[in-house]
């Protein structure tokens, strides 16, 4: 196939492209728990700049320079400037650096627009010196971007912009040759378009501003062994501010699986300015990151500064942080020289944890059970419960009623969801939860001695007291004496062998007024007052005769008895006389 066929195919390819990533795009925006940290001031940008990593140091290509930063010492120092086969700046806008995972980066060297620049070095770190090697077949633009991939040893790389066709390329240093068997890539790439190279069989690529005057989110992978390009789902470049969204310079991606096992599922981010409107460039400081193993963008913490205006790739891992330098004009606000350190969110892979507060004892009415969720690394979510209709409910981590049967064999399984999505396995199960309602049952209480109750005479009173689901906690006996406006209070004690509640009224001066009732309460807290519907239960004590009265009494009753007896027997004799006359 002739470059002019290929060039076809591509245009073919562009809207079939754009359909299946537009499609692909339809994903959620997670906020992770991540943060920047403003380290340092460093330089300013310029039309050709770019970040590569080594692990230990960032490199930075700007203009006609090369910097170094070292975090061990937080130092920004000038290394040797690359070779300038003509009197401009050294680099332009396309400047894409690769490191080699050993002692060399590869720079492309990019092209202002009205350039035919090809040119290709490559620095030695530990001599601090550069090497020209074999010009890049095609012409380099604001599209170019680089990958090393030590599976293969070798470079791939877009080559082009928006100016010109974009090429995909392949670099082999063992003889310092180019390729252009690699196929290319379905559209254009453009201002904002990186390469990663995840550590095995795939390259990924955001495609850039290959349009002016349009917004692109596009995102692809390559398969190297099958050397073909898929559509992913689309970077989450939307609308801001004003701006149209999309990727645009500044758009950054870094893999740092090679150095941090952690986060080998993951690819970091910038989308970089806005594609439109282009002047005033509208800057952005959002960054992403993308799961490799289920194909989806989330929003991390916002940049302390926006990115823009020139091309070029902002970010760089060292020191086990990643970090982001602005590389903007001097004239944006904080001068565009900021550096900038990520806190990498904690990888969560531990469930929740979720505890109650239910602490065993009967309840007489609908209750909350506080269900408390904790995780310490990504936090809850959501925590859930079941009750014995085995209902899947969801509860607030405040709690909420409980809704149990009136028995103690009321289930309740409960669980957690962190934001991780890792759930509480296998669920938590709490047994037991008591629930009784109903009051005790009180019988008719009875008394000893059952009939009068002379002076000073003690009254035992017996009452029958059940509760068939909590137990009866206490029973009280309670006494008022001539209706007076206190009631005082003996608790009622089981007896053991005829189970019945008893309680002892002192005795009591003669003619006093009893009036008594029983309160039973049950373990929920539930309780009944006998008291005969608010007559209650009545006795009265007895006058007593004292010595004194008697004495007289006797006599009288003695005399009388005397007289009675007498009369009596008169009337006998009497009688009797009369009859033998």
């Amino acid at each position: 196939m002739n470059k002019i066929q290929r060039m076809m195919c591509r245009a073919i390819l562009i809207f079939a492209f754009s359909i299946m990533a537009t499609s692909a795009s339809s994903v959620q925006i997670v906020l992770a728990d991540n943060s920047w940290t403003w380290i340092r001031n460093t330089i300013t940008g310029d039309y050709g700049e770019a970040v590569v990593s080594i692990g230990t140091a960032l490199y930075v290509a700007r203009g006609t320079e090369f910097h170094r930063y070292s975090p061990s010492g937080n130092n920004w120092t000038e290394m040797a400037a690359p070779p300038n086969p003509d009197s401009g700046d050294t680099f332009k806008t396309g400047t894409a650096l690769a490191w080699d995972s050993g002692n060399h980066i590869y720079a492309l060297y990019g092209a202002a627009t009205p350039d035919n620049r090809r040119w290709f070095s490559r620095y030695s770190i530990s001599g601090d010196s550069w090497q020209a090697l074999a010009n890049t077949t095609a012409d380099q633009g604001e599209g170019d971007a680089m990958a090393w991939v030590s599976s293969e040893n070798c470079i791939y790389a877009t080559i082009g912009g928006e100016q010109r066709p974009t090429y995909f390329m392949r670099y082999d240093p063992s003889t310092d040759s180019w390729s252009d068997a690699p196929s290319d890539s379905p559209a254009g790439m453009g201002d904002g378009a990186s390469l990663a190279w995840t550590g095995g069989n795939y390259l990924y690529a955001l495609r850039g501003e290959f349009l002016e005057d349009s917004a692109l989110c596009d995102f692809w992978r390559y398969s190297i062994s099958e050397n073909i390009w898929t559509g992913m789902n689309n970077i989450l470049a939307d609308p801001h501010s004003g701006g149209s969204g999309g990727v645009g310079d500044g758009g950054s991606l870094l893999y740092v699986g090679y150095w941090l096992p952690t986060q080998a599922d993951y690819i970091y981010a910038l989308s970089g300015n806005q594609a439109f409107p282009e002047s005033p460039a509208i800057p952005d400081n959002r960054t992403y990151r993308y799961t490799i193993s289920n194909g989806t963008w989330e929003r991390l913490a916002d940049l302390p500064f926006g990115v823009g205006y020139y091309v070029g790739c902002r970010l760089g891992y060292a020191d086990n942080h990643i970090y982001a330098w602005q590389g903007a004009p001097s004239t944006w606000v904080g001068g565009g020289d900021d550096l900038v350190r990520y806190e990498f969110p904690i990888v969560d892979s531990s469930p929740p944890t979720t505890t109650h507060n239910y602490d065993g004892m009967w309840r007489k009415t609908d209750f909350t059970i506080f269900l408390t969720a904790t995780d310490d690394l990504s936090g809850v979510n959501k925590a859930f419960y079941k009750i014995n209709d085995g209902a899947d409910k969801t509860v607030s981590i405040d709690g909420q009623p409980f809704i149990a049967i009136e028995s103690a064999n009321n289930t309740l399984e409960y669980w957690s969801v962190d934001n991780a999505g890792n759930e509480e396995l296998p669920h938590q199960i709490l047994t037991g939860i008591r629930l009784d309602k109903t009051v005790p049952t009180i019988g008719i209480p009875s008394r000893i001695p059952e009939g009068n109750v002379e002076s000073d005479q003690e009254v035992r009173v017996l009452v029958n007291v059940t509760d068939f689901l909590s137990g009866v906690k206490d029973v009280t006996l309670s006494h008022n004496l001539n209706e007076a406006a206190v009631w005082v209070d003996l608790p009622m004690t089981l007896n053991s062998t005829t189970g019945i509640y008893e309680a002892t009224i002192p005795g009591q001066p003669a003619d006093t007024l009893v009036r008594y009732k029983t309160t039973a309460y049950d373990n929920a807290g539930n309780y009944r007052v006998e008291d005969k519907d608010g007559e209650y239960y009545v006795y009265s004590v007895i006058p007593e005769f004292t010595p004194t009265i008697i004495l007289p009494l006797f006599l009288t009753a003695t005399l009388a008895l005397i007289i009675f007896t007498r009369k009596y027997i008169h009337k006998k004799r009497t009688d009797h006389n009369m009859l033998f006359q």
